[in-house]
């Protein structure tokens, strides 16, 4: 399981106009759109800014959690709670954080990473899980091992191996949502073939509207 803790700090630019045209123009120089908002009790009010857009690439691609930002009254830690891409998916439009402050838990989505050989089919429901922890704290992953799972699997959000000190979020614990089944490869195409059974029932009995 993987529990390396990545940082990073990024210098801002403030951003007096917003819009999408402003936002086209601070990509077309290398800049990327941010917004930093704090949740819960802080009294920290939204910001709009903007960060050197192949530093964040080098920095999200090095796995970074957790950022540091400098602005005129001190340094914001925050970490990532949406990123915008593209239609295409390969560009970033805009960077949406979340801040934290340094010594306080609060709740962070982590990717679920499967490992191992499955004994069967693998339906993933989820593939991130909201969990609680110190922003230092916060793993790249969290790993579910396949090849431990039987056929017939449940496996749900309390089956999860959390590293010490994380827990799922309040909310997480309570859905205890289904992650992810394990069911035999037959089954799965019996499935298949009577839902394209029903549907070829369904279709029964409707007028041909070329005829």
């Amino acid at each position: 399981m993987s529990s390396t803790h990545h940082e990073a700090k990024l210098e801002v630019e403030l951003r007096e106009k917003l819009g999408s045209r402003t936002a086209r123009g601070l990509r077309a120089a290398g800049r990327l759109p941010v917004t930093l908002q704090f949740f819960g009790h802080s009294e920290e009010p939204l910001r709009h800014f903007s960060v050197d857009a192949a530093a964040f690439r080098a920095a999200h691609r090095h796995e970074a959690h957790l950022f540091d930002f400098d602005f005129p009254e001190g340094t914001r830690s925050a970490v990532i709670r949406e990123i915008q891409w593209d239609l295409m998916g390969s560009n970033i439009q805009h960077v949406e954080f979340k801040g934290v402050v340094r010594g306080e838990r609060s709740d962070v989505r982590v990717p679920l990473s499967l490992i191992g050989d499955a004994v069967g089919t693998v339906n993933q429901v989820h593939s991130m899980m909201m969990v609680n922890c110190l922003p230092k704290n916060i793993p790249d992953m969290i790993e579910i091992n396949l090849g431990d799972l039987p056929l017939g699997t449940q496996f749900h959000a309390a089956d999860l191996t959390l590293p010490e000190g994380i827990t799922l979020s309040e909310a997480e614990a309570k859905k205890n949502d289904v992650i992810l089944s394990i069911v035999e490869e037959k089954a799965m195409i019996e499935e298949t073939v009577e839902e394209d059974d029903e549907t070829l029932d369904l279709g029964e009995g409707v007028p041909d509207p070329e005829a």
